[in-house]
């Protein structure tokens, strides 16, 4: 057998078992790193250098099937920032009896004083964009500003995953294969932890459900980051962002960009790590979505179309009214 072939041959064994200790034992293979980002846990990210990861090939031949040059996206996932991030192709068993928590408490730090001297802060920093973008798309500039205080701190707390391997990790997830092996190990969990029967059934095929929601919905995210960087507009192999594959100031996924991103400074890029862009992709979202600035329930039904969550909603309309009523 040729040194390549039993490279190969060891990666299959080791893509098959899904452990980190056999990558940890032939590290010429495949290159684990730990990353710790500035907020959130620590995350590994495994890279095969010059070379395409096998996990990743049926992605790529589904990307040709569907229209893109082959050689072209292989050059995106042979490219050093693209690596597997196997916490995004996973889906961990519920503990019997787990039930869904309401996420008040993730914006409880939304509407403070602080946050509002953030925005007044923020506004008065970018003032003459704040009040073009106000004009322009009929979006108040508090709003504006509360928003992006609650997506990324006005753009100091962007994310440190990188895009692109994001959705191309997730979309892995529908693969029968990565679902079995996801299931097969959420029952030797729950098995252990003494689960009944029927709540392990039940955990799996919502595991089965999820993934296949989360593969769709990651692919076309993925063949969305592809048309940026196709189009010239950004580099998207270059962008960093969120564990659910948000990026910029204003935190907007590939479908957003593409939807609603725009060029606020006039230098013929839409750049949402941009102050001018990311205010005016803000705006120009909002104004899409219905927000009109003498009606409440209009914001409401603009933000929630941001992110679908009460709460969410609630903490932005009142840390806009916080800021407004100082002003």
């Amino acid at each position: 057998m040729s040194p390549f072939a039993f490279q190969l041959f060891a990666l299959t064994l080791l893509l098959l078992s899904g452990g980190h200790a056999a990558a940890q034992q032939d590290t010429s293979i495949v290159r684990i790193d730990t990353l710790k980002p500035n907020v959130g846990s620590a995350f590994t990210v495994e890279k095969i250098d010059g070379r395409v990861d096998p996990r990743f090939r049926h992605l790529i031949k589904r990307l040709a099937d569907d229209g893109w040059p082959e050689q072209w996206v292989v050059a995106r996932f042979t490219d050093k920032r693209t690596v597997y991030i196997p916490k995004m192709a996973t889906i961990k068993p519920r503990k019997e009896g787990a039930t869904i928590t309401s996420d008040h408490s993730a914006y409880a730090w939304v509407n403070t004083e602080e946050s509002a001297q953030a925005c007044r802060t923020f506004i008065a920093k970018y003032e003459p964009i704040m009040a073009e973008a106000e004009k322009r798309y009929g979006v108040d500039r508090e709003t504006i500003a509360a928003l992006m205080r609650c997506e990324t701190r006005h753009g100091t707390v962007t994310g440190d995953y990188h895009v692109f391997s994001v959705y191309a990790s997730m979309a892995l997830m529908g693969e029968q294969s990565v679902v079995d092996t996801m299931v097969g190990r959420a029952k030797q969990q729950l098995t252990a932890e003494k689960a009944s029967a029927r709540w392990i059934a039940s955990e799996a095929e919502r595991i089965r459900n999820r993934a296949d929601n989360r593969s769709s919905w990651a692919y076309k995210e993925l063949v969305n980051m592809l048309k940026i960087d196709r189009s010239g507009s950004a580099d998207a192999l270059s962008i960093y962002g969120s564990w659910a594959g948000a990026f910029g100031w204003s935190q907007f996924l590939p479908s957003s960009y593409l939807r609603s991103a725009v060029d606020g400074n006039g230098d013929h890029k839409i750049d949402l790590f941009n102050p001018a862009d990311a205010i005016h992709s803000v705006a120009n979202y909002l104004s899409k979505a219905g927000f009109r600035i003498d009606n409440t329930a209009s914001q409401a039904k603009a933000i929630r179309s941001y992110n679908n969550s009460g709460p969410y909603v609630e903490s932005i309309m009142a840390l806009a009214a916080r800021v407004r009523k100082h002003d």
